[in-house]
């Protein structure tokens, strides 16, 4: 904007506020006591607050750490459920001494604020009442902390009851798990592919030596049997004959002469004789052996050769039906295990579920037992006080002060409010006066062929009168004694804020 239009513009509302001097003091003077007024007849509400700390204790803290954390919460959410319910603003306005406290449940709910920075929780409440304010943030402290501290025993302990059901029901889970393992295992020792081959193998070879085992004994069984039939199942045997009396004399006779001959010679008399008795001693004997030899008898006994060979060859045959009989059994087991090779993939993966189920099973159940102990620690912790509690960070504050400006903010803000309202009126009463007040404006708006040839300037009596002096010593007097009122009336207000009475 161009400077002289500026200066132009000032002096115009120079020229207004002159004109209207009188109606602007009297504005001041009714917007000043207005606002003043307004501060002393506007509704006053009073707010008393509390602050809580969430404390975790750390007493046990290194002994305890990832065993038995305590959760991290949302501190206002968790106030704010506690608080709000009816049964606790009932008992909050019982203690408040609120007429009707079912009445007073909706009215609570509405005036208190809460909120939560980090572990600390603030709790405030405003009423138009001081002494109302302050009891029900002391009511609300109370029965929040008790409440705080029972809810937090009972969440623990079923936490730790239903934490204990899931680890007995895991249990039982756990040991049918291991008992299906147990009976598979049982009646699938080696379900390997590898040993199942191993055993096809040795079953084969088990068949092979048994086959030539088989051939050997049959050999030795086939001999045995030729020298069997070469043999006589008994035999003949002469029976003994008695000896007659003339072999026992020619016997006699015998020894008789050896005894002679001992002491003489074979020309002696006595031997000569002897000896030719023993002769017709011995024709005698031929003739009875002789005879006795047509009527000789045979008796007949078990052959011994033919008895063992026949033992040996019955041996031979139990041996080979019990090498048979096990090369039948071998190649009935090789079959089945042939037949086994086929399933043996389905019962590995059987195996490998049975054991995954368990695995998991246990898994779970472990971790369950150690979450059933930081259970119990938790709940320990709780009940002796080791875990979240409330404590007060800053108690109850009894509301000496009203809530928003006080009468000294509106004893300062009236005359602001008395001098730029009015000049503010005047300013917009000359920018919105449709009269030409410029002699610039005139020349700016004109068309250019024509000129401004002068301008007259208004007559300034108006001026001369306010700058008189009875003028402005009415003016100032008026303003001096309004001035005075107004400090007195403030002055005594903020004295009796000094001594806690607000008004």
């Amino acid at each position: 904007m161009d400077p002289t239009n500026i200066r132009e513009f000032l002096i115009a509302i120079k020229i207004e506020l002159i004109r209207y001097r009188y109606l602007i003091i009297v504005s001041f003077i009714v917007i000043s006591a207005g606002v003043l007024a307004a501060g002393f007849t506007l509704p006053k509400t009073y707010s008393s607050r509390v602050v809580l700390y969430a404390d975790v204790t750390n007493i046990i803290g290194s002994l305890l750490e990832g065993t038995a954390e305590i959760t991290n919460i949302d501190r206002a959410k968790e106030a704010r459920d506690i608080i709000f319910t009816d049964r606790i603003l009932r008992s909050v306005a019982r203690k408040a001494e609120f007429e009707d406290a079912d009445a007073a449940v909706g009215s609570l709910r509405s005036k208190m604020k809460i909120s939560a920075n980090g572990d600390y929780v603030d709790i405030s409440y405003t009423s138009a009442n001081r002494d109302r304010s302050f009891n029900v943030i002391d009511a609300v402290t109370q029965s929040f902390l008790a409440e705080t501290a029972r809810k937090k025993r009972e969440e623990s302990q079923s936490a730790f009851e239903f934490i204990d059901a899931q680890v007995n029901s895991y249990k039982s889970q756990l040991e049918d798990a291991e008992q299906k393992l147990k009976e598979f295992s049982a009646l699938n020792i080696d379900i390997t592919e590898q040993s199942v081959a191993n055993r096809v193998i040795n079953y084969k070879n088990a068949i092979q030596i048994l086959e030539l085992e088989i051939e050997d004994t049959q050999a030795r069984l086939a001999s045995f049997e030729e020298q069997l039939q070469r043999e006589s199942e008994f035999l003949q045997i002469e029976t003994e004959r008695q000896e007659t009396f003339e072999e026992r004399q020619l016997e006699a006779f015998e020894r008789q002469l050896a005894e002679l001959r001992l002491s003489y010679l074979d020309t002696h008399p006595d031997i000569i004789s002897l000896q030719d008795q023993i002769k017709i001693l011995q024709v005698k004997v031929d003739e009875i052996v002789a005879a006795a030899a047509e009527k000789k008898t045979f008796m007949q006994i078990e052959n011994p050769s033919f008895t063992n060979l026949k033992e040996v060859i019955n041996n031979e045959r139990a041996d080979l039906t019990a090498k048979e009989n096990r090369r039948s059994n071998t190649s009935r087991l090789l079959q089945a295990e042939l037949a086994n090779a086929e399933t043996v993939a389905e019962k590995q993966a059987t195996y490998q579920e049975l054991t995954r189920d368990y695995a998991v099973t246990k898994g779970v159940y472990e971790d369950m037992l150690k979450r059933r102990e930081s259970a119990r620690l938790s709940m320990t912790l709780d009940i002796e006080g080791q875990g979240v509690s409330y404590k007060i960070h800053e108690p109850a504050s009894y509301p000496l002060h009203s809530n928003g400006l006080q009468l000294k903010h509106y004893a300062l803000i009236g005359p602001v409010f008395g001098v730029a309202i009015p000049f503010g009126l005047v300013a917009l009463l000359v920018l919105m006066d449709s009269r030409i007040r410029s002699a610039t404006f005139m020349s700016d708006n004109l068309p250019s062929h024509i000129n401004l040839i002068t301008s007259i300037p208004m007559y300034d009596g108006a001026i001369a009168e306010f700058t008189s002096k009875r003028g402005l010593l009415l003016l100032g007097i008026l303003f001096s004694a309004y001035m005075v009122l107004y400090v007195t009336i403030s002055s005594g207000t903020l004295a009796l804020s000094a001594f806690g009475i607000s008004l």
